[in-house]
Order: C-alpha cells, then structure tokens, then sequence
C-alpha cells in the first residue's frame, strides 16, 4: 500500500460530523495528512467550529485509499 509517500501524492479525506450527519470531502497532500494525524481536533469552515476526532478508519480498494474522519 502507497500512502502519500512524497508531496505530489494524495489521498481523500472524508470528515463526517456525527451530530448533523454533514460530510466533507478534501483531497490532501503528504504533509496536510500529517499534520491531521497528529490533531486532536479540527476546524472545518462548512462546520464552523472546532470539532473533536472521535474516530478514524482507512479504507482500501483496489488502488485507492481514502481516509475517513469522524468529528464529535
């Protein structure tokens, strides 16, 4: 598996607030990635506040890998 291993490379990030059921979908690089990795929490302007990572869970299928986030 090849997970953003250098800038150029991407991975999709699906944030789900659990409270509204509302998603959002972000393509971020390497870096971006990392840095969200290592958060405790996260500001999503479509949200308009900071929200709490409850939960993480990656998905694999095929040659895509996607990363869900879910907020409290």
């Amino acid at each position: 598996m090849n997970v953003a291993s250098n800038q150029d490379e991407t991975i999709t990030v699906v944030f789900v607030y659990q409270k509204t059921e509302q998603t959002v979908e972000m393509t971020l690089n390497s870096a971006q990635l990392k840095a969200l990795l290592n958060s405790k929490q996260v500001y999503i302007e479509r949200f308009n506040t900071n929200l709490k990572i409850e939960n993480t869970v990656w998905s694999y299928a095929g040659s895509k890998v996607s990363l869900q986030i879910y907020l409290k």
